[in-house]
């Protein structure tokens, strides 16, 4: 039941027009190795890599339909066994280990380590880089790799950091750029992808940043709680792409086909679909993900948000799924990092709660992961707030964990989690002042316009 559950989800992702598709021009294969179905060591593009895999030069993705009956034939060939057997933007693999990571602490460890063992190319975007004992920690590996001559790239975010701290980025010898600086206009657009691939066989994703209170180095929110994963396999190709999607907007294209295909395979459980987030693109696909889960979960569906800014068909998603019987659990900051966004979040707990949603309160401080996990057999984990920002102004990315065994990790985590928390029990809530309604209602609406 859960499989099908499973498989249920993307299908319905791909029908309702997540990501556009690609042409592979490869037959589709149904072997019981596990591989992509959509087999190719290339991700979507308009320019494909040769027989002789010559790099590609552009990205450009052409839309075209999804027949998902057309695939019927092996769909029942597959049996048990999840597959997406469509060209889609976002190709579901399988051959891809995950693992999970808790907290911001343990996650930094495995990067140090998968620094480590980087033997030809480390890519970085971040959204936020701010100096201190865990960039320090960092840049030590770095140099020694540049020393060694590994291809370091660094892509940031232009309102959070500037054109001096690039500079100090390449006195070490890493090929730092900014994404789109601010204009007086807007300070929309703006990378707030946290990913890192190393030697194109492993990729983190996830909500830490590369900044010490990330880490608990710093607390100016009390415990900060994160999270993260590691991919390594065939899944790694597609974190490729999406890294250099961004690299390339900031700069003039480049020949980089040639880094996208390195991924190994890793005989493992499930299947992953990497995915992105774009303003330029209207296809809204976090927040379909999102809703997916949302409509599908029958037993269970854990949330952790540290932002609860949402339209009303989320929240009466979220509502409709506790109404059924779900047990619906989310998670928020008690320690909130934005004031303005804790009002917000505020204006719908009423309504959460009396519809049987279980609404907790993390009393250490600040919850920063954004996680979704849903009767053990599908998550995501990513950057993608629940918020208009993150949905619609920013560029973001995640991934889809479907039948994955780290899914029980993300599960237990999460439930670990409750014993640092507070209930939000109706007697608990307290009402805004009508002045805290307005800042409210004029912040939430800001907070998608700026």
């Amino acid at each position: 039941m859960k499989m099908r559950l499973a498989s249920g989800i993307i299908a319905a992702l791909m029908l309702c027009g997540c990501g556009h598709v690609r042409d592979t021009g490869s037959k589709v294969s149904s072997s019981s190795s596990g591989e992509d179905i959509s087999s190719a060591a290339e991700v979507s593009s308009a320019v494909k890599a040769d027989e002789s895999s010559q790099p590609r030069e552009v990205y450009v993705r052409p839309v075209m339909p999804v027949n998902l009956f057309q695939q019927q034939d092996i769909l029942d060939r597959a049996g048990d066994r999840f597959y997406l057997l469509t060209n889609c933007r976002y190709p579901v693999y399988s051959n891809t280990d995950v693992r999970y990571f808790p907290t911001g602490e343990r996650f930094y460890e495995a990067l140090l380590e998968e620094l480590a063992k980087a033997e030809e190319t480390i890519f970085l975007e971040y959204f936020i880089v701010k100096d201190g004992e865990m960039l320090d920690g960092i840049l030590d590996i770095l140099t020694e790799k540049i020393a060694d001559d590994v291809d370091v790239r660094l892509l940031c975010d232009g309102f959070q950091q500037n054109d001096a701290f690039c500079e100090e980025m390449k006195g070490y010898g890493i090929d730092c750029r900014l994404y789109r600086e601010p204009d007086h206009v807007s300070i929309n657009e703006r990378d707030h992808r946290k990913l890192a691939v190393i030697d194109g066989k492993a990729a983190f994703m996830g909500g830490a940043n590369l900044a010490d209170e990330y880490i608990n180095v710093d607390s100016p929110y009390g415990r900060w709680k994160d999270a993260a994963i590691l991919m390594r396999g065939d899944a790694v190709r597609s974190c490729t792409e999406l890294f250099f999607e961004q690299w390339e907007r900031g700069a003039e294209l480049e020949k980089s086909g040639v880094y996208i295909g390195r991924a190994e395979p890793v005989e493992a459980e499930g299947f992953v679909m990497p995915y992105g987030e774009s303003p330029y693109d209207g296809e809204d696909a976090a927040r379909k993900i999102y809703l997916e889960i949302i409509d599908s979960a029958e037993d269970y569906l854990y949330i952790t948000a540290p932002y609860l800014n949402i339209d009303d068909e989320v929240e009466n998603a979220i509502c409709s799924a506790a109404e059924r019987g779900a047990d619906v659990i989310v998670i928020v900051p008690g320690v909130p990092d934005k004031l303005y966004m804790e009002l917000i979040a505020r204006t719908h707990y009423e309504r959460l709660v009396e519809s049987g949603v279980r609404l907790y309160r993390f009393t250490p401080g600040f919850i920063h992961s954004k996680l979704f996990v849903s009767d053990d057999c599908v998550a995501t984990v990513g950057s993608v707030n629940l918020n208009s920002r993150s949905f619609y102004c920013d560029f973001e990315c995640g991934a889809v964990l479907t039948n994955v065994p780290c899914i029980a990790d993300i599960k237990a985590d999460i439930l670990d989690t409750l014993a640092e928390c507070e209930l939000i029990t109706e007697d608990k809530i307290i009402p805004l002042t009508p002045g805290e309604e307005v800042r409210a209602a004029m912040m939430a609406n800001l907070n998608g316009m700026m």
